[in-house]
């Protein structure tokens, strides 16, 4: 039996070598389209994977630059506000300073002192100064309340009403922060006498 099914095959050789070709082919067909399907697959995979892993790699870089920004104005606040306090506490200090070298100046003996003591002062105004330091003395200007505080009023007929006439104490601020308001006094109008 064997032998006569070789013999057909001898026989009719191109009818099987058509079955044998036909079905490899349709099997290459699926087999190479599952492989590019496997493969267009693969390559989405990585193509999010690269787009996930850029997105974060910019999002670090972003964060590094958002701390690296907020560490430096973090340090100049603190040297701001170190500055600030430290520069406030000397404002007592500064305040006796002054006092002592109007109460200097109004003794003749001591004129060597009130020089030199002059010569300190303005030492210590320009250093002060360059760290920021700025005097409020408003005599002759229009109150304000940010940086000014009013502790009276006095009659003058020659200023209008609501200027300052004279500064107490000055005021310091340093930038735009004030330290301390100037106390001064506020002018007024003269009170209208009656006449009967």
């Amino acid at each position: 039996m064997e032998k006569e099914e070789k013999e057909s095959e001898l026989e009719n050789p191109e009818t099987d070598v058509e079955h044998e070709e036909d079905a490899p082919e349709e099997q290459q067909d699926e087999e190479k389209k599952a492989s590019v399907t496997r493969l267009q697959s693969k390559l989405d995979d990585a193509y999010g994977k690269q787009d996930d892993l850029n997105g974060k790699y910019l999002r670090a870089v972003a964060d590094l630059e958002n701390v690296r920004k907020r560490s430096i104005r973090d340090r100049e606040d603190a040297v701001q506000r170190t500055r600030s306090q430290i520069i406030g506490d000397l404002l007592p200090v500064i305040d006796a300073f002054q006092l002592g070298f109007a109460e200097a100046k109004k003794n003749e003996k001591a004129a060597q002192f009130v020089e030199g003591f002059s010569m300190a002062m303005s030492l210590l105004e320009s250093t002060l100064s360059e760290y920021g330091l700025a005097v409020i003395d408003p005599k002759g200007e229009d109150f304000d309340a940010k940086f000014h505080e009013a502790i009276g009023y006095e009659e003058d007929a020659e200023q209008e009403e609501g200027t300052v006439i004279n500064t107490v104490r000055p005021g310091y601020r340093i930038g735009e922060q004030l330290l301390r308001p100037a106390t001064v006094i506020l002018a007024k109008a003269p009170a209208k006498e009656d006449s009967e």
